[in-house]
């Protein structure tokens, strides 16, 4: 497994996909062949930036600004902390 910076580019893996948000209440689901995990709003705004066009650094700031103006450094610290969880599920790779 390789480390997370602010210079890496998460991505969903091989086999990894958000579920499409047309059930009946509205949940969004990160498929893996594992399984799912059920996503909260901050959740599907993280993973759908996981493209691997967009560094950590870069869906950091959009996170902020989203969030108007929350504090950047507990934005960084929670989306490492989600991010680092779903690499040790195999379902981002940076």
């Amino acid at each position: 497994m390789s480390s997370l910076s602010l210079e890496s580019r998460p991505r969903l893996a091989p086999g990894c996909r958000l579920s499409d948000s047309n059930s009946a209440d509205n949940q969004v689901f990160l498929l893996m062949p594992e399984g799912a995990l059920r996503l909260n709003p901050t959740g599907l705004k993280i993973a759908q930036l996981c493209t691997g066009d967009h560094s950590l650094h870069e869906i950091v700031e959009r996170l902020t600004e989203e969030f108007g103006g929350a504090d950047r450094q507990q934005v960084e610290r929670e989306t490492v902390s989600f991010l680092t969880r779903l690499q040790e599920k195999r379902v981002v790779d940076f």
